[in-house]
């Protein structure tokens, strides 16, 4: 399901604005991508005309330390800083949204640098929380009355790549986000039904390009994921599937682009392997231009794609990327009928990749469901930008990964036992560390403490589980980090050993056996109950129990806990309240079962 609200929902979510502010907070979200605080700190000198859209306007997001500070002289308004130390990026608004905040500023007074929105942060989240219950209210639950700021990020970015078809690279850079696999939560996953009516629809609607008219090229590589055939092995169905149509001649997947000397040739059709090696698809060259990227590459003709136009693309899930995707243009009739390959073409393809990494790690999440046994693996790393090995170095202690529980796209909550150390020292660690922040209490022992702290970027464990394994463990002492995870019975640990060392430079895997899988595996003692909650509720209930809520006396209050988790204290209650009703729910209607079982 396509993350973000639909037109109708988010136009419900404004009507139920009951302040010209609070429809202001909503459509600065909503169709600017503004991020909470963003909301806060534009200005009126912030607004500024397109030249080549009238039904559009440019609004500057000022950095987070200087972004509101004086404009020009008096009455005058100062033109959006092109400085970096100021502006943090320029996005795109409706004119309709620049007409309104020119009129709320003019109603307001407000000066030329005062912030729209003077609110905190917190209040922003607050204003969209009693918005999104007042709209669920009036449309009988049709919007989500837990929407939040992030909520309304994920509708721009919704609204641009899935309704309109924008580049991506454009959403990108419009809304802050540091790289493109940020963007593929919001665009999927679909099955094959609604991606190929999706890109009929956009093909049809296009008209850049010389083959925009053109029916979709691509269309059977997606019927190779959507049909159910070889589901096992979706990199070697996918190439057929590409090539059937007049438009591509050749295709392969290739994986290992971190190793030059270890690429394997995943799934290829069209062209037999050794003329690909003879290529030397493994070297430098278009896939390894794309993996290294992040995003789609074109050319009009280079040696691996025999002189012909071509695009590569990741086949990525989140930060994972499991290989690239390559396509070759089918030569025609004559040289000259070839033609380049066009940003529709280019998007389709990408879009395949992204479609394509996500079914390989739902694969594994599947395979790893039914498993009766697992393949056990154990990897070690000590690598200086893993936090926990650099803290249980210096300090001589033991640490244990409780539970992590995501924020937000880009950073986790860590929650930590410690053995040997006390949180001052600990947190004297955490702030010479890069992407570690907001080191929190929840108890301190005689020997130890148990901690929590917001961990940006990757990191073992959010490496592994997006390679598809589950991690079952994860501890550090001496400087050495170990994390035990579980993967398929006899799937490939190759390419998630290779994606690990990716992260951390020095990693290695120690063991790897096939074991039985434990009757009474967490995933065991879930079956049955996560299905009932939500993302959310159970990162509340998660994040509730690692910090210490239910302990007596508390560890964390809930108010603690929510502004961990970055939420409003009455959005944390909301979600808790719900989660606790749902396992009550599953635990009582249990024994009412056990007790009436002819009832069923």
């Amino acid at each position: 399901m396509v993350e973000g609200l639909d037109a109708d929902a988010y136009d419900a979510l404004v009507t139920a604005a009951e302040t010209y502010r609070a429809a202001l907070v909503v459509r600065l979200g909503g169709e600017a991508g503004l991020r909470t605080g963003e909301i806060t700190r534009v200005a009126p000198r912030h607004l500024r005309e397109t030249e080549s859209d009238a039904d559009l306007a440019l609004l500057a997001v000022p950095a987070d330390d200087t972004g509101t500070g004086a404009a020009g002289g008096e009455g005058e308004a100062k033109p959006p800083s092109r400085d970096r130390s100021e502006i943090d990026r320029e996005t795109t608004i409706p004119a309709s949204l620049a007409a309104e905040l020119r009129r709320y500023a003019e109603s307001a007074d407000l000066d030329e640098s005062e912030p729209f929105v003077d609110v905190s942060p917190r209040r922003v989240q607050m204003i969209v929380s009693e918005t999104a219950e007042r709209a669920a209210a009036r449309t009988d639950g049709a919007v989500d009355p837990d929407a939040t700021p992030r909520d309304l990020r994920r509708t721009f970015a919704r609204r641009l790549l899935v309704d309109r078809g924008v580049d991506p690279h454009a959403v990108r850079e419009a809304g802050g986000w540091e790289t493109m696999a940020t963007l593929d939560g919001y665009l999927g996953p679909l099955d094959g039904d609604a991606i190929a009516s999706a890109i009929a629809g956009r093909r049809a609607d296009s008209s850049d390009g010389p083959t925009a008219d053109a029916a979709p090229t691509a269309l059977e590589g997606f019927e190779a994921l959507a049909s159910g055939d070889d589901r096992s092995t979706p990199l070697t169905a996918v190439p057929g599937g590409v090539v059937a149509s007049d438009r591509w001649a050749e295709a392969w997947v290739i994986r290992g682009m971190e190793d030059r000397d270890r690429v394997e040739i995943a799934g290829v059709a069209g062209v037999d392997r050794e003329s690909l090696v003879d290529r030397g698809v493994g070297g430098d060259g278009l896939c390894r231009d794309a993996a290294e990227a992040g995003e789609p590459v074109a050319t009009e003709g280079a040696t691996a794609t025999a002189g012909r136009p071509a695009v590569a693309v990741p086949v990525r899930y989140r930060d994972v990327t499991h290989g690239t995707l390559c396509v070759v243009a089918d030569e025609g009739s004559s040289a000259s009928a070839v033609s380049p390959v066009s940003p529709v073409e280019r998007r389709e393809i990408a879009a395949l990749g992204r479609c394509l990494g996500w079914a390989v790690t739902a694969g594994r999440w599947r395979n790893l469901l039914h498993s009766d046994a697992v393949t056990e693996v154990e990897f070690h790393t000590g690598d200086d930008g893993a936090f926990l090995a650099r803290a249980s170095a210096a300090l001589g202690c033991r640490i244990e990964l409780a539970s992590t529980v995501a924020v937000d796209d880009d950073a986790s909550r860590f929650y930590l036992s410690v053995e040997g150390a006390h949180p001052q020292a600990l947190a004297d660690v955490a702030a010479d560390a890069s992407g570690v922040s907001d080191l929190r209490v929840i108890e301190t022992r005689e020997d130890g403490c148990d901690v929590s702290a917001r961990v940006e970027g990757g990191s073992a464990v959010r490496t592994l589980t997006e390679h598809g394994a589950t991690v079952r463990d994860a501890t550090a002492e001496d400087g050495l980090v170990r994390v035990v995870a579980d993967l398929p019975e006899g799937a490939d640990v190759r390419p998630v050993a290779d994606g690990f060392r990716a992260a951390f430079a020095d990693a290695r895997l120690a063991s790897k056996e096939s074991v039985p899988r434990s009757p009474r595996s967490e995933d065991s003692l879930r079956e049955g109950v996560t299905d009932r909650f939500t993302d959310r509720q159970w990162a509340a209930l998660s994040a509730a129990y690692h910090g210490g809520y239910f302990d007596w006396p508390r560890g964390s209050t809930a108010e603690e806990v929510a502004d961990a988790m970055g939420v409003s204290s009455p959005t944390f209650h909301n979600h808790l309240r719900k989660a606790q009703r749902r396992l009550l729910d599953e635990l009582f209607e249990d024994a009412r079962r056990a007790r009436h079982p002819t009832q069923e």
